[in-house]
């Protein structure tokens, strides 16, 4: 296809009467100035035709006048094309003219064409105006080849599109078409023009907002001041916002509204071509639609629509489209769009069904009765091969009976009960206004609630008496509905969906331990969970991403029950500060959303706090109805994928007016008063502290030992590890790039240089390896080691690496700290290769688990039997929780003026505070002797008992939460006897923090429930360290009487 350079510059702003679209575009906020050279453009283009005598001489001047003047095409397409491109296209359409007139017109559609080019791209066809079944090809391939790959930092494009009546009058051919389909006359034509942008300034941030500089030259010259000045405050919106900015208003003297919708590019796939179904759905037609792509990364899509039928009132309809703009916005195509697209469901009960279908995977109960009877039978607690038995019995019947693509197909199968429950939903969670008279009203009242269980069950009975299976995944979708206590999913403006379920529908064989509150999140490109186990609990958001589709799958199976594992071992670390255990996980959809993580736990967070906050910003956030109606907070903090992202949660946190800002997110930068765990290493000095207390136990000379790490020198934990290690001496370490090891010693001052460029191994400097070391990347295949063995791919030899310990290292390996890896990376099926089968003695000596869930338990225990000395993540990886806990608490105490003054680096002369500093020592001095705490207790109770390590880090994690729960609940302790209380909280607080604020003002500030989790823990954690795991009634009340003798001597009690 030819095209010549933009000839924009020859359009003016001058009307002409030869020229009737221009009035028409002026309207529409586009400026379709007169062409001044299209009366000679056409005068070649007849030129053109003639001569390549394609189509008959008798027709050449209706077939040009028709392109030309009845398909509402812009005097811009015609600047920009060059006329044998026009005559090209003429071509084509009369071809596609002739087939249909040639066969009996029934086709459909009876035009269809489009041409490609590197830089733009022709779109041409045919529609029924009166049917919503088709569905149009044409939008999805400019969405999915144009419009989503467009970014603010490669190419980018821009869309027109026009539609008219097909004139089949004024058309010879298609006169004679009509002859043989009357459906002509409601048919339209629709023409796309895509166009790459080209903008005159590059490198723009992405907070600009001045049109000028981020418009297209092209959109720069054809807009009205009007739309100008309403894209530059559209953009303002975007760029201060997360989510869709929506407008709407009328066209002055016409039928048609115009709907204005910006956002960020990149976080609605398909959002474009979703809008036109969600217009068609409603019986809109779209008459014109812009979509503009600025060089700042923000989208605007301006589409202009009128009623199908005269007699339905067309603001009912742009109603809906405003209202339900935004829910399509978190799931542009859902599971069930096709059947929104034929008029089968609703947009509501589609996206309720995806998220239904979602639930149902991640909770159908699918091990069943003859399970639990099988895991009484096989006690797991008495044998280790029966654990193993039944765990991989649990995981083949997850992975083998309900997957989510059976449930998708049970859901569409009977929509209809589907629709049923959608009604169960929305009597409870839709607030309506005194106007219901909305479409979506009207359709909701004319479906039959399901009505109370005992109804529901006899529905099923009626419906699914030949299939059980099917019962049973409707049953969970019941199960659904009962769980939720809000949601946001009926607020105006939201950016994915997010319900806050009560946990107790969770099967008690699967989860003994309930948590105490789980928020479910369902975005376009991911879905997330977040579990906690308190009332005031903490922990890190983690995002999950796949290599692939099978790895996207695993994940997908293991994705509920990791994070529920990861937040339990939370709740164990958290012994010894006021926050239970809490944990996230984003999952990652396979594909494009790989590569937009970012954007993906942007649309986490704000979810989560639609329903931490009730608000009611008329057009903006809804309220909600709140079944739990309690507050709520949640107290986040970095984990894996999200260490960057920390300091964009808490200002956005600020900018949504919560009160609760400053402590929502922690591990933030210093300018804003975080205490970043990786900069002043706070997890890996607990880590470290273990690994310390080893060697001083066992009088072991730190540079003789031989040491193996996975998580490298770019993470967090792997880089403190190396700058921690003292004189200790590599010989391997895995992380994401691959493996790099060497039998004889890695270069130390190498790993340092990693460690602190937060590089990968496959940045180490090969020539510092020795004749025997080496290095394997993930992508290498048939790779030669120094000692012939050959490495057939270099992802599996990464991901199984750690079990090569034995063949790879004859030496041996004396330490081994996992700082990163995949959950259950050992398990009681690959343990074996730890240890030497001739001795049955662990091949690692000592075994500090820094990463969390890297062993099993079964496997710890195996480990332990075979002579190692090894530590659980519960008991070593609470630094940066202890750092964490403490962040919050400095924030919770100053007000706004002191947190500024006090936490957060000085904007002028970019200087920490002083009180910063000296607080930061405090929680490094107090991250290490918690550790070293718990090591001490630890150790003394294995001498004493002769329990393992792995068990008794669990029996004192315990002792302490529930000695703290306890005391926490106690009104006696904390009402009757408020000298005691305060002389705990002076003890437990920072001398540093009480010497700024002062105890008075903490007492004020801070929450009473944290306050109290404060006076708890500080005294469980201190008696169970002191006086062991054996909490009866006479050792805690000498305990007391102690502490308060103790408290006399410091001053802090007066009797």
């Amino acid at each position: 296809m030819s095209i010549q350079e933009p000839d924009i510059q020859r359009l003016t702003l001058e009307r002409t009467a030869s020229n009737s679209s221009s009035v028409l575009s002026l309207k529409h906020g586009y400026i379709d100035s007169p062409f001044s050279g299209k009366k000679d453009q056409y005068e070649q283009v007849l030129d053109i035709l003639d001569s390549t005598g394609f189509i008959p001489e008798s027709l050449i001047e209706s077939e040009a006048r028709w392109f030309y003047e009845s398909l509402g095409i812009d005097d811009v397409f015609f600047a920009r094309e060059s006329p044998e491109g026009i005559a090209g296209h003429i071509h084509s359409l009369y071809s596609c003219k002739v087939q249909a007139y040639s066969g009996d017109g029934a086709d459909f559609p009876l035009i269809q064409y489009k041409r490609e080019a590197d830089d733009h791209g022709v779109f041409f066809d045919s529609s029924d105006v009166s049917t919503s079944m088709y569905k149009n090809q044409f939008e999805e391939r400019i969405d999915d080849k144009y419009i989503d790959p467009s970014s603010s930092d490669s190419i980018s494009y821009r869309v027109e599109y026009f539609s008219a009546p097909l004139n089949y009058k004024t058309d010879p051919i298609l006169s004679g078409v009509f002859q043989n389909n009357k459906t002509l006359r409601d048919q339209l034509m629709r023409c796309y023009f895509v166009y790459k942008n080209q903008y005159d300034h590059l490198d723009v941030s992405a907070d600009e907002t001045d049109i000028n500089k981020i418009g297209d030259s092209t959109f720069l010259k054809i807009a009205s001041a009007n739309t100008k000045q309403l894209y530059a405050d559209i953009v303002k919106n975007v760029v201060t916002t997360t989510g869709p900015v929506i407008r709407h208003f009328p066209i002055e003297d016409s039928e048609e509204y115009r709907v204005v919708i910006g956002y960020r590019q990149k976080t609605s796939a398909r959002y474009n071509s979703a809008l036109s179904d969600l217009a068609n759905y409603y019986k809109l037609q779209t008459t014109r639609k812009y979509v503009e792509q600025f060089a700042n990364g923000v989208t605007i899509i301006s589409m202009y629509v009128t009623s199908k039928q005269k007699k339905l009132p067309v603001d009912l309809s742009i109603y809906q489209v405003i209202k339900e703009a935004s829910l399509l916005y978190c799931i542009p195509h859902n599971f069930f769009h096709d059947r929104f697209t034929k008029g089968e469901l609703s947009l509501q009960e589609s996206i309720y069904a995806q998220s239904g279908v979602i639930f149902v995977t991640h909770f159908l109960n699918r091990l069943g009765p003859e399970y639990t009877k099988l895991a009484t039978l096989l006690d797991a607690s008495k044998s280790l091969q029966n654990a193993e038995v039944l765990n991989s019995l649990k995981k083949r019947l997850r992975a083998e009976t309900y997957t989510q693509n059976f449930i998708q197909e049970v859901f569409d199968q009977r929509r209809d009960i589907v629709r049923k429950l959608y009604r169960q939903f929305a009597d409870v969670h839709y607030i309506r206004s005194s106007m219901e008279k909305t479409l979506s009203y009207q359709r909701l009242s004319q479906i039959t609630p399901v009505g109370t269980e005992e109804e529901f069950e006899q529905l099923l009975s009626r419906e699914c008496s030949q299939n059980e299976h099917h019962a049973v995944v409707l049953r969970a979708l019941f199960v659904f509905n009962k769980s939720i206590l809000k949601t946001n999913f009926y607020t105006s403006t939201k950016v994915a969906l997010s319900f806050r379920l009560d946990p107790s529908f969770l099967p008690s064989s699967e989860y003994p331990e309930k948590p105490y509150g789980m928020f479910f999140v369902v975005g376009s490109d991911f879905r997330g969970f977040h579990i906690r186990f308190r009332d005031i609990a903490r922990g890190g958001i983690r995002i999950v991403r796949s290599r692939n589709l099978d790895a996207y799958n695993v994940n997908l199976r293991n994705l509920f029950d990791e994070n529920y594992n990861l937040a339990n071992t939370q709740q164990r670390k958290n012994k010894d500060i006021p926050e239970g255990g809490s944990k996230g996980v984003i999952l990652l959809d396979a594909g494009a959303a790989q590569e937009r993580p970012k954007a993906c736990f942007e649309k986490y967070v704000d979810a989560l706090i639609d329903l931490l906050l009730k608000q009611h910003i008329p057009g903006v956030k809804d309220s909600y109805v709140d079944l739990y109606n309690k507050p709520e907070i949640l107290f986040l903090g970095p984990d894996e994928g999200t260490a960057g992202y920390t300091d964009w949660a808490t200002l956005h946190a600020r900018s949504r007016g919560a009160p609760w800002w400053k402590s929502f997110l922690t591990g933030k930068s210093p300018q804003i008063g975080g205490i970043p765990h990786d900069e002043y290493g706070m997890t890996t000095l607990s880590v470290r502290a273990y690994v310390n207390k080893i060697y001083e136990k066992l009088n072991i000379d730190n540079s003789k030992i031989r040491k193996f790490q996975t998580g490298g020198p770019d993470g967090d934990l792997g880089s403190n590890e190396i700058k921690l290690s003292r004189d200790e001496q590599y010989v391997g370490i895995v992380d994401g790039s691959g493996v790099i090891a060497d039998p004889n010693g890695l270069d130390k001052q190498e790993l340092l240089r990693l460690a602190h460029e937060r590089k990968m191994i496959d940045h180490f400097d090969k020539s510092k390896l020795s004749k025997d070391g080496y290095i394997v990347l993930v992508d290498d295949v048939d790779v030669t080691l120094p000692n012939g063995h050959v490495v057939t791919s270099g992802v599996a030899f990464r991901n199984t690496f750690h079990l090569k310990l034995k063949e790879q290292y004859p030496d041996g390996v004396d330490l081994f700290v996992p700082c990163g890896g995949r959950p259950a990376a050992i398990d009681t099926n690959n343990v074996q290769e730890l240890i030497n089968e001739k001795t049955g003695k662990s091949i690692v000596p000592y075994f500090v688990e820094g990463a969390n869930l890297f062993i099993t338990q079964a496997a710890k225990l195996v480990l332990e039997q075979a002579g190692i000395v090894i530590f659980k993540d519960a008991s070593t990886n609470k630094g940066g929780v202890t750092s964490s806990s403490l962040e919050v608490l400095a924030s919770l105490a100053f007000d706004d003026e002191g947190f500024l003054a006090n936490m957060c680096v000085d904007s002028k002369t970019h200087q920490k505070p002083l009180f910063y500093q000296e607080y930061v020592k405090n929680v490094q001095k107090i991250v290490v002797a918690n550790a070293e705490n718990e090591f001490e207790a630890l150790w003394k109770l294995k001498e004493e008992t002769g329990i393992s390590f792995t068990e008794l880090s669990d029996k004192l994690s315990v002792a302490i939460n529930k000695l703290g729960d306890e005391l926490a609940n106690s009104k006696e302790l904390w009402n009757d006897d408020v000298d005691f209380r305060n002389a705990v909280l002076l003890d437990s607080l920072p001398p540093l923090l009480l010497e700024v604020v002062g105890i008075d003002s903490v007492l004020t500030r801070v929450p009473e429930a944290y306050l109290r989790a404060i006076f708890a823990t500080h005294l469980a954690s201190r008696f169970v360290y002191t006086r062991g795991i054996d909490s009866n009634p006479a050792k805690f009340l000498e305990f007391i009487s102690s502490t308060r003798k103790e408290y006399v001597k410091k001053g802090l009690l007066k009797h």
